[in-house]
């Protein structure tokens, strides 16, 4: 107590300017010591010890100014380790991201570099950080747009995106790079920096071209194809017209022979001549779908539009198919709605359409099965099914019915006439009315639906 109340009255005593000077001096000795310190641990312990030694700590006041000298010494450690470990941080980053990043300062020069950096442009860091941008890699990157960047369009624009530049490298060839350029602040009252980050887009520009000549190529190629098609379907259309007449000639005088309208023929003699008959009406029966495939196809098919009873036009090609569905011992079920309605449409077209389609069921069903046929209305249309227990389609060739003269391999098509034109007549022609035009199977042997609409108010009345 006594000790305590002698310092106290040595503070107040006449020594106290003294001891005030002294402090001061002292202080001002240790700011001068704290500001040449760098931030680590065995430096600021020696400091410690130092100002220790030079300050005595004889007295509570001298305690208590190096205790807040201490603590001051503290603080600046844990600011300059919480800095470090930002810098740290951001480093981190700047190296993860796959595409090069540079910085520079107000001058244009390198501040940091990602790893990236160096990599894709094969420069290391003593000759990068701290050089004019422009001098890097031996002037490689004096590049006049990117000096129309840096020094024209950034200084009036904060940010930058998607700046394309091609340029020559000496290291990697030639390039072209998109710059996305940022000015960002530091920290307050400290100058702004440039991110400059570098994505090379010379291969995706190639696979660009690649893909755009590609494109070109595929469509002259369409177009050559088209051209092809045309004159396909018109040399087609010409031949089957040519051909039509010779051969109704033929047909013509096979059924006078037939009759025997000129003169008797014997028994050999008049089945040779029916089966000439019988080859010219199938050869005619070909060369008319030749001929209206060529038609569709080359967009010259015209309909002759009409009211049909739809009910009464069913039951009447029904009749037809029943005659040879009963040669092969098929059960023919027909379920056709009494109140169905009239269509508008091509009547030779739309009996072509439904015998095609019957006659196939027919023709691809084995004895002792069933085929048949569904109509009733739906909506706006007429929907018409037929189907058969027949060989089926299987599924690897259900896109390419459609293509003309394609017959499934099955028995029963390797001992049936066809040409596999009927299927893909029949749906064009549906189409051109505009109807729909579906087929369905599970399978081979699991038989076959086909599918198809006809608008009651014809779409096509232009036609």
């Amino acid at each position: 107590m006594k000790d305590k109340k002698k310092n106290k009255g040595s503070l107040r005593g006449t020594k106290f300017p003294e001891r005030k000077d002294f402090f001061q001096r002292k202080i001002s000795e240790f700011g001068d010591l704290k500001s040449s310190l760098e931030p680590n641990k065995a430096e600021s312990k020696s400091a410690s010890r130092k100002l220790k030694n030079t300050v005595g700590i004889g007295t509570v006041a001298e305690r208590m100014i190096i205790k807040q000298l201490h603590q001051e010494i503290e603080q600046r450690k844990k600011t300059d380790q919480l800095a470090q470990d930002a810098r740290n941080y951001a480093e981190s980053i700047i190296n993860t991201v796959r595409e090069p990043l540079i910085s520079l300062d107000k001058d244009l020069r390198v501040v940091t570099v990602s790893r990236s950096f160096y990599d894709v442009f094969k420069v290391k860091p003593a000759e990068t950080v701290g050089q004019l941008i422009y001098d890097l890699g031996n002037k490689q990157w004096n590049i006049p747009k990117l000096r129309e960047l840096l020094e024209t369009i950034l200084p009036q624009k904060t940010t930058f995106d998607n700046y394309e530049v091609e340029h020559d490298f000496t290291t990697i060839g030639r390039r072209i790079m998109l710059l996305n350029a940022r000015q960002i602040q530091r920290g307050l009252g400290k100058e702004r920096i440039i991110l400059l980050a570098i994505e090379d887009i010379t291969e995706r520009k190639e696979i660009e071209k690649g893909l755009e000549k590609a494109h070109k190529e595929l469509n002259d190629l369409a177009t050559e194809l088209k051209r092809v098609a045309r004159v396909k379907s018109e040399f087609l259309a010409n031949m089957s017209h040519e051909l039509r007449t010779p051969l109704n000639s033929i047909n013509g005088f096979s059924e006078v022979l037939y009759d025997e309208t000129f003169g008797l023929l014997n028994e050999k003699q008049k089945k040779y001549v029916n089966n000439v008959l019988i080859s010219g009406k199938h050869l005619l029966s070909l060369i008319n779908q030749i001929l209206d495939m060529a038609k569709v196809e080359s967009g010259k098919m015209k309909l002759v539009l009409s009211n049909l009873p739809m009910k009464s036009l069913l039951s009447e090609i029904s009749l037809l198919v029943a005659d040879m569905a009963g040669k092969k011992n098929l059960q023919l079920l027909l379920e056709i709605d009494e109140n169905l309605p009239d269509v508008e449409a091509d009547e030779l077209k739309v009996k072509e359409i439904i015998y095609n389609l019957l006659s196939n069921v027919v023709k691809f069903t084995p004895e002792g099965g069933k085929i048949g046929m569904r109509a009733r209305k739906v909506d706006s249309e007429i929907e018409i099914v037929v189907w058969d227990t027949g060989v089926g389609i299987a599924s690897e060739n259900m896109e390419k019915i459609f293509e003309g003269f394609f017959r499934v391999d099955t028995p029963y098509s390797r001992i049936t006439e066809g040409t596999g034109l009927g299927l893909p007549l029949s749906k064009k022609l549906v189409e051109l009315h505009g109807g729909k035009f579906s087929v369905e199977s599970q399978g081979l042997n699991k038989g076959t639906l086909v599918r198809f609409t006809l608008p009651m108010m014809s779409r096509k009345a232009g036609v």
